[in-house]
C-alpha cells in the first residue's frame, strides 16, 4: 500500500499534534475516525485514481482503507465520471479523461455508511511547460561530500501560473559486487545431501545488473507571485550526495511539475509544515489546514482531510552517466551490509545437518570456491558463500531495464 504513505504519516502527526496543542479538532481518544482523501485531477488524458482512508490514533500501525464507496467526478457541463474500487480504498475512474480549460470540475463521495462528502468546484490552473532541467554540483554544508542538484527552468503559457508543486521519479542502474554467474543448486535435501554448481538464466536471475525505482516522497513547493515575472528559473527539486550510487553508473529523473490554484499551494505549504519535525510545534492549528471538501450531513462532526487538486502538469525526463559529472569515485550500496562476511560451510556435519543447506535457504549465495594457486578444494566444504543483498542487487530494484531507459 505505497501510495498511502504520505497520509499515513500525515495522520500520526495530526495525532502527535493533538497531544499537544490547543484547541483540540481532531480527537485521538474518540472513537470516530474522519474522512482522508487525497485526489488529484490533471489534464492528463488517462484514468484518474482517488484515495480514500480513515483517520487512526497514535497507537495504530494500520491504514484503515475507505472501502465500497461511491466515487465520482462531475464537470461544470453535467458530465459525471464514475470510479470504480480496483483495491481497498483506491479508486480509479472507469474511462480515460482530462481536465479541461473552461470547466469547473467537483469531487462527490458517498460512503458505505450512507454519508455523503463534496468538493467545491475546482477549475483547471493553465499550463506551464518544464523548458529545461539543469544539474550542478554543490557544496553541502552537513557533509565533507558535495550533492548534485538538479534543478527546473519553467515558465507559464499565460500570465496565471504563480505556484507549483513537483514530484520525481528516479531510475538508476546499480552493479552487484559480489556477483557470480554461477549459483549452487541444492539436488537433494536429505542426508547425506547434494549440491550442483550451475549457470544461472539471465532472464530469470540475470546478469549481476538492476534497475531501482525511487518516487519522491517530500512535498517540493514553489511560487512565483512574489517574483517580478512569472517564471521559475533554476529551483532545486532534488538533491542527491556525490558519492552516492544513485548516481554511481548511470541516472535518470522524470519531474513532474502541477500547476496549482491558491488554495491548494496553502493546502500543501501547511501540510508541509506539519510533515517537518522541526516545525511540528508552529502556531498553526489542525483545525486550519484548509480542505475544499465537505461533509454534506453534518460539517462540524464529519470531518475531512485532505484535498480535491485539479492541475494542469509537465513532465521531462533526462539522463546523466557518472563520468559527464565528476571523476570521483562513489560508494556502492554494498557498503552498507558488511560484505566482507564470507562463509565457508560443511556440507554434511557432525549432526547430520547440513550448515550449506540452512544458509542458502535463509539468503546467502555462491561467491567462489576457497582461493590458492592451486585452489585447495576441501571435499565437505567445496563452496564459499556470502549474503544475497551482497551477491545479488534484486532486492533492490528489476533485472530488465524499463522501457524508457536508453544507454
Amino acid at each position: 500500500m505505497k501510495k498511502y504513505t504520505k497520509w499515513f504519516y500525515l495522520t500520526l502527526i495530526i495525532f502527535s499534534i493533538n497531544s499537544c496543542i490547543e484547541p483540540i479538532d481532531f480527537k485521538p481518544e474518540s472513537s470516530e475516525r474522519h474522512l482522508v482523501v487525497r485526489s488529484v485531477l490533471t489534464d492528463e488524458l488517462r484514468k484518474h485514481s482517488i484515495e480514500l482512508s480513515r483517520t487512526i490514533s497514535i497507537d495504530s500501525t494500520e491504514i484503515n482503507p475507505e472501502k465500497n464507496a461511491l466515487v465520482s467526478i462531475t464537470d461544470s457541463n453535467g458530465t459525471v465520471y464514475n470510479f470504480e474500487e480496483e483495491e481497498p480504498g483506491i479508486y480509479t475512474s472507469i474511462l480515460n479523461f482530462s481536465a479541461e480549460e473552461g470547466k469547473s470540475y467537483s469531487l462527490k463521495i458517498q460512503t458505505s455508511d450512507g454519508k455523503s462528502y463534496s468538493s467545491k468546484p475546482q477549475s483547471l490552473p493553465s499550463s506551464s511547460e518544464i523548458a529545461e532541467i539543469n544539474t550542478s554540483i554543490e557544496e553541502n554544508l552537513d557533509s565533507d561530500f558535495p550533492d548534485l542538484v538538479f534543478k527546473v527552468n519553467s515558465s507559464p503559457l499565460s500570465e496565471e501560473g504563480k505556484y507549483y508543486r513537483y514530484e520525481y521519479d528516479e531510475t538508476f542502474k546499480v552493479i552487484s559486487n559480489f556477483w557470480n554467474p554461477q549459483k549452487i543448486e541444492i539436488i537433494s535435501d536429505t542426508p547425506p545431501y547434494e549440491f550442483e554448481l550451475v549457470y544461472k538464466n539471465p532472464e530469470i536471475d540475470g546478469t549481476g545488473i538492476c534497475y531501482v525505482n525511487n518516487s519522491s516522497s517530500n512535498i517540493i513547493l514553489t511560487e512565483t507571485k512574489t517574483l517580478s515575472e512569472d517564471k521559475v528559473l533554476n529551483f532545486p527539486v532534488c538533491k542527491i550526495p556525490l558519492n552516492s550510487y544513485r548516481i554511481g553508473i548511470r541516472y535518470s529523473i522524470l519531474v513532474k511539475q502541477y500547476v496549482l490554484n491558491e488554495e491548494s499551494y496553502d493546502f500543501y505549504s501547511l501540510l508541509n509544515k506539519f510533515s517537518d519535525p522541526d516545525d511540528v510545534f508552529t502556531q498553526i492549528q489542525v483545525g486550519n489546514i484548509p480542505s475544499n471538501i465537505s461533509s454534506d450531513n453534518n460539517p462540524d462532526l464529519n470531518k475531512v482531510m485532505g484535498f480535491f487538486e485539479v492541475s494542469s502538469v509537465s513532465t521531462k525526463r533526462i539522463f546523466i552517466n557518472r563520468d559527464e559529472i565528476t571523476t570521483t569515485g562513489y560508494k556502492n550500496y554494498t557498503d552498507g551490509y558488511n560484505c566482507s562476511l564470507t562463509l565457508n560451510p560443511f556440507i554434511l556435519d557432525t549432526d547430520g545437518s547440513s550448515p550449506l543447506l540452512e544458509l542458502l535457504r535463509s539468503g546467502w549465495v555462491y561467491l567462489g570456491v576457497p582461493e590458492g594457486d592451486p585452489p585447495i578444494i576441501p571435499p565437505n566444504h567445496p563452496y564459499i558463500v556470502i549474503k544475497e543483498t551482497c551477491g545479488d542487487c534484486k532486492h533492490l530494484g528489476s533485472i530488465s531495464p524499463p522501457d524508457f531507459w536508453v544507454e
